[in-house]
């Protein structure tokens, strides 16, 4: 019997226990947890109307939401930097205080704190036309942390250290410093002109090609890239907001001058003189004068075989369902057959001469080589090139015998030269590379 109610007492115990941990234990934080900051302010992002910020160079700049859309009104009007006003408005509605420092009763000097004059000051307003304004003073001594406070509040916190450079913005890190207002996926035309020259190039059905000075196939990589830099390229400085002197800066006749075609519309950048800072540079469709990075001038320096497309072939070696080839006096054809039982992979046959099938992989291994064949550079006539009297002809069908693309080879001494007939010219390939391929196109007789 004691036994029995010694075991009765100890599960009371464990269910009082288990109990007390599951109602009162269980809504309590974890051990270690600390403290949920306090935040400084209470709204939300979305409450806030408008924002003026007097940095630490005593710029001063106001941002106001109109219809939803930020807008910057004070020292002009300008569209802004969208990423950086919604740091800012998000950083300020979130902001918390690190620790307290000294409350309102503690009457402290705020002179101690650099609060008296201090370096950053943000006024900000939020729906119904309420105001704020954040005081930021020096760093600690550590530097980990800024002084704080709110006006008129008397009571000094510190933010954190990270956040002085999100709420120290001038009137240009503000602004919108895109170069041209372009969106990448509406382009469909792309010009650069020089004194010297005009290089063009259109897109069709995601497909760039040359149309001068030259007609040719273009690199889709490269066009996209230099589009790229345009959407996205951004002001270094600005020079003037407006000036009618626009030869003072290179402007009047500009060394280069980039059109963007978007369907129904153009946008034009014109590019001046270069400086220690940058080059000068103007949207066409507005009226100042700005500095951009010298490396994208560089890129809109490229030649026009630059902008050409190296690859020979645009099949691959997975799509491929044909192949003729006219080498060195024999002539060779190949065909994709579909496997014979389901599951299995596909067969090539040799189709001409000692008709048969192929050990795939070394097929696989050619289309591969053949595809992969690029042009190190140009030559803009085809006299040398042994085009008149070709080594090799390649024709490949691909996409279920729906494509074809034919190539012909020729050489002069130790070059090798591929010459692609609706395009003008020659390219000039890496000899090494044709000769790997045609050294697996013999393990295939």
């Amino acid at each position: 019997m004691r036994g029995t109610r010694s075991t009765l007492i100890l599960l009371v115990i464990t269910l009082g226990l288990g109990a007390y941990i599951y109602f009162v234990e269980s809504g309590q934080p974890p051990a270690g947890t600390p403290e949920p900051l306090e935040k400084v302010f209470g709204f939300e992002s979305d409450d806030i109307t408008s924002i003026a910020v007097t940095s630490e160079t005593g710029d001063h700049t106001v941002i106001e939401k109109i219809d939803d859309r930020w807008q910057l009104i004070e020292p002009f009007n300008s569209n802004v930097d969208v990423t950086k006003v919604v740091s800012l408005s998000s950083s300020l509605a979130s902001l918390e205080m690190q620790r307290v420092v000294a409350e309102p009763e503690d009457s402290v000097d705020l002179a101690t704190f650099g609060l008296t004059r201090p370096r950053i000051t943000i006024q900000i307003r939020t729906a119904p036309d309420f105001d704020r304004q954040l005081l930021i003073g020096e760093r600690t001594p550590t530097g980990s942390d800024v002084y704080a406070t709110v006006a008129d509040s008397n009571r000094v916190f510190l933010m954190s250290g990270f956040l002085d450079t999100t709420f120290n913005q001038t009137t240009f890190d503000l602004r919108d410093k895109t170069i041209l207002d372009i969106t990448q996926d509406q382009v469909d035309s792309f010009e650069v002109t020089s004194p010297e020259r005009t290089i063009q190039l259109r897109k069709d059905e995601n497909q760039w090609s040359l149309v001068s000075p030259i007609t040719a196939r273009a690199d889709l990589a490269v066009a996209d890239s230099m589009i790229g830099r345009l959407s996205t390229g951004q002001m270094q400085s600005v020079e003037e907001e407006s000036t009618d002197d626009l030869e003072a800066y290179g402007l009047d006749r500009p060394r280069l001058s980039v059109a963007v075609g978007l369907g129904g519309s153009e946008a034009t950048l014109h590019i001046g003189n270069s400086t220690p800072a940058g080059t000068y540079a103007r949207d066409a469709d507005r009226s100042l004068v700005f500095t951009i990075d010298d490396s994208l001038v560089s890129e809109l320096e490229k030649q026009v075989d630059d902008y050409r497309r190296r690859d020979l072939f645009s099949f691959r070696p997975f799509n491929a369902t044909g192949l003729t080839l006219d080498y060195q006096g024999e002539h060779w054809t190949f065909e994709r057959t579909e496997a014979a039982t389901e599951g299995e992979a596909d067969i090539w046959l040799r189709t001409s001469g000692n008709k048969g099938e192929v050990e795939t992989s070394t097929m696989d291994d050619l289309l591969g080589k053949l595809s992969n064949l690029r042009a190190e550079s140009f030559v803009s006539s085809r006299e040398d090139t042994g085009a008149d009297s070709p080594m090799a002809t390649i024709e490949v069908f691909f996409d279920n015998h729906q494509e074809l693309e034919r190539v012909e080879f020729g050489q002069v001494n130790n070059e090798v030269f591929a010459i692609i007939e609706e395009e003008p010219g020659a390219a000039i390939l890496n000899t090494r590379s044709w000769e790997d391929a045609m050294g697996t196109l013999e393990l295939l007789r």
